[in-house]
């Protein structure tokens, strides 16, 4: 079967649709005090899972375009060094802002009722990508606990790889056994369903979806021959949004594996859905800047711009939530065209600089603009 995997349309689609996803399920909690709101929140709590879908499209793209290409310390660094020039300089800058609001809040330059969000304690967790395996609360910009995760999961790539070389079915074990793993931990431990891990062994959580990601790389030829059931990747997407609340996490997690796999389908196959047909992989690039901006852009508008703003507009806070999406576009139009690629080709051109001739053409040909 020809490679068709440098068309991953649908994942694209899949990864912007989930970006938004996650941005309402936090901007719900803001006007929880509100019915709309109460109403959202009851609702949307099973859209956390949409990072997980992140976890499995990350594993599949990093499959296709480093398996067999780390497989040296020099490539090994390049890949790694490649991986935070795309997620670190936005978490670094969104991080700064919230140290600078965490020292407005010391000196009494601004004031918030959840100052415990800010503690300086834990920046050496933040600054070094490891406030997902055992963070102490979700602080600062944290969302950015799934950057910690997917790093996590970058750190072993070069390990799985190796395996998988040898022999690609072990790949399955890679999957499962970090699945039972987890369940076998949080049974043991009474901590609840591990799909529910952030700050608190997030970065494990991710392992069982990136490693599956890599397992649909590996068999992508026996997942484009299962039997195609049309419309199936758009009406499951459908179900989980408006029907996942009902269902138990560990259930929505394996909807939203299912969805991945299915989306990869269709890539593998080339084939359309409505994802695509109404263009909503192109907004893919957007997926990141929107993630890591939304929470900023939160704490702006509906935050400190609620309290002047929101007594003198008809449904107060409310009222602001199409505002603070529409900054958000902006905010993130702005973030992909005049920091976040400007920095990446620095960074990357600096080490390539760094190491001479050795740079990989056919692994720089892709650009990497996903999530």
């Amino acid at each position: 079967m020809q490679d068709n995997t440098n068309s991953t349309r649908n994942l694209d689609a899949l990864r912007i649709i989930a970006a938004c996803a996650v941005v309402i399920l936090h901007y719900s909690d803001y006007v929880k005090d509100t019915q709309v709101g109460q109403f959202m929140v009851a609702h949307t709590w099973h859209f956390n899972l949409f990072v997980d879908l992140f976890f499995v499209v990350s594993g599949f793209v990093i499959a296709s375009q480093y398996l067999g290409r780390v497989g040296d310390p020099m490539s090994i660094g390049r890949f790694l060094w490649r991986r935070l020039a795309r997620i670190y300089p936005l978490h670094l800058a969104t991080l700064a802002f919230y140290v600078a609001l965490a020292l407005a809040l010391h000196f009494g330059i601004a004031r918030t009722d959840n100052t415990a969000r800010y503690p300086l304690s834990d920046l050496p967790a933040q600054l070094l990508l490891l406030h997902a395996i055992d963070g102490a609360r979700l602080t600062f910009n944290f969302p950015s606990w799934s950057l910690s995760a997917e790093m996590f999961c970058y750190v072993l790539f070069p390990l799985i790889a190796i395996t998988v070389t040898r022999n690609k079915a072990l790949i399955i074990a890679l999957v499962v056994l970090p699945a039972l793993a987890n369940s076998a931990y949080a049974a043991a431990t009474g901590t609840g369903s591990w799909a529910d891990w952030i700050n608190k062994g997030g970065a494990f959580r991710a392992l069982p979806a990136f490693n599956l990601g890599v397992a649909c790389y590996l068999f992508r030829d026996q997942i484009a021959r299962w039997p195609v059931i049309p419309g199936a990747v758009t009406a499951l997407l459908a179900a989980f949004i408006l029907a996942g609340s009902w269902l138990p996490e560990m259930a929505d997690l394996i909807v939203i594996y299912a969805i991945a796999t299915l989306a990869i389908q269709s890539d593998c196959t080339c084939r359309d859905t409505l994802l695509t047909t109404f263009g909503f992989d192109r907004w893919s690039s957007l997926t990141y800047s929107c993630y890591m901006l939304h929470i900023p852009v939160a704490t702006i508008v509906l935050t400190f711009g609620a309290r002047d703003l929101a007594p003198h507009l008809p449904g107060g806070r409310l009222t602001l939530i199409p505002v603070a999406i529409v900054v958000l576009a902006i905010a993130s139009l702005a973030s992909l065209r005049w920091f976040e690629n400007p920095m990446r080709r620095y960074l990357n051109d600096a080490f390539d600089r760094r190491i001479g001739t050795r740079r990989p053409v056919a692994v720089a040909a892709r650009p990497d603009t996903r999530r």
